[in-house]
């Protein structure tokens, strides 16, 4: 059994059943009459897709069934459910993980081991809307995760510890610093979005690189942001055009490495099964429609610091110093949009260098 399905067995108890009615599902999928169409200049090719199904089919046949990872909760907090994941740890600060889209809490997999020995206690969360995590309300924003989160951590008995997030979950990171100081020892993100991603103020390579994007990547935005509802009935209604959707993004982050993108198989299919058997595609991507920034960010007091990788990372370190106690810059040419997946050991060491600034070992 893969650590990914452990980890899901542990949120989904009837996963054994429904891994075997999705296989069924897959088998029977209906392809688009594109076949001929092989190049991938328009996005993700048949073979790719047809290739991808037939991993997933064999990823949901599991060898054995141990028992999953960690100690899962349900966290009721101001009358929404979380779902929490803890590992006991070994270091002095409690750490929390955000994740952002179209990822989940599994995308910490990878880091959980090492980020254990920097800790107290590890918190791994799946944002509201994500997983089995639901939406509390159609409006629900950004802000919104951020003040629940915080509320989760006061119920779980947490008064003083870190963050660290990633796409969203850096938002969510760096905004419950702006509303607790006193309680965030300090924030860590990677692949920052508001508050650290170039903003065209200064003509640097973050700036470049993001205009570049912006004209080859970034259709998605759009779509999700003004338009998501429409989208969702696809993706809620075909897990091959769901896996291809999450696929596509995953295409447009992360260096070409081979056929798991560099981030491995496990996570691909376990989080495209989660999101699948959860039927969170719609409530997932609100965050697209109901975030957007509409006024420059507010600066942060907490202790900040950016990890910022190769591709698809477009943190810039002078908004970051703009707008942030930046107490550190890590910059790597490896890695991608999701670091915690490929780049997990840079990760880790960037993370627990930044605990030792913040006093937190």
């Amino acid at each position: 059994m893969t650590a990914c399905y452990q980890l899901l067995s542990g949120v989904l108890p009837d996963l054994d059943s429904a891994a075997g009615e999705l296989r069924t599902r897959l088998r029977a999928v209906r392809l688009p009459a594109s076949k001929s169409l092989i190049d991938g200049d328009y996005g993700l090719s048949y073979l790719a897709i047809d290739e991808a199904v037939r991993r997933w089919i064999r990823w949901l046949a599991p060898t054995d069934r141990s028992a999953g990872l960690g100690s899962n909760e349900i966290v009721r907090t101001d009358g929404v459910d979380l779902h929490v994941l803890r590992f006991s740890g070994e270091g002095r600060f409690p750490l929390l993980l955000v994740h952002g889209w179209p990822t989940s809490f599994l995308m910490f997999h990878r880091v959980i081991d090492e980020l254990r020995s920097m800790c107290s206690e590890l918190v791994v969360v799946s944002m509201p809307g994500f997983g089995t995590s639901p939406l509390p309300r159609a409006s629900w924003s950004a802000l919104d995760s951020s003040r629940l989160l915080l509320k989760m951590m006061e119920i779980l008995g947490f008064d003083r510890y870190a963050v660290h997030g990633e796409d969203w979950g850096s938002a969510v990171a760096r905004t419950m610093g702006i509303l607790a100081p006193d309680r965030i020892a300090g924030v860590h993100v990677s692949a920052g979005l508001h508050g650290f991603i170039a903003d065209g103020s200064v003509d640097d390579q973050a700036w470049s690189d993001l205009q570049h994007y912006s004209v080859n990547g970034s259709a998605y935005l759009r779509l999700q942001a003004e338009r998501p509802d429409s989208l969702a009935f696809a993706l809620s209604d075909s897990p091959v055009g769901l896996l291809a959707w999450q696929l596509d993004k995953y295409s447009l982050w992360q260096s070409t490495l081979g056929t798991d993108f560099g981030i491995g198989d496990d996570f691909i299919f376990a989080n495209a099964t989660l999101y699948w058997l959860t039927n969170s595609a719609a409530t997932s991507m609100r965050l697209y429609a109901t975030s957007q920034p509409t006024s420059p960010p507010v600066f942060s007091p907490v202790p900040t610091a950016v990890s910022k990788f190769g591709m698809a990372d477009f943190a810039s370190r002078t908004v970051s110093q703009r707008h942030n106690n930046l107490i550190g810059w890590y910059e790597h040419d490896k890695g991608g949009h999701m670091a915690a997946l490929d780049a997990p050991s840079e990760l880790a060491n960037d993370l627990s260098d930044f605990m030792q600034l913040i006093g937190a070992h």
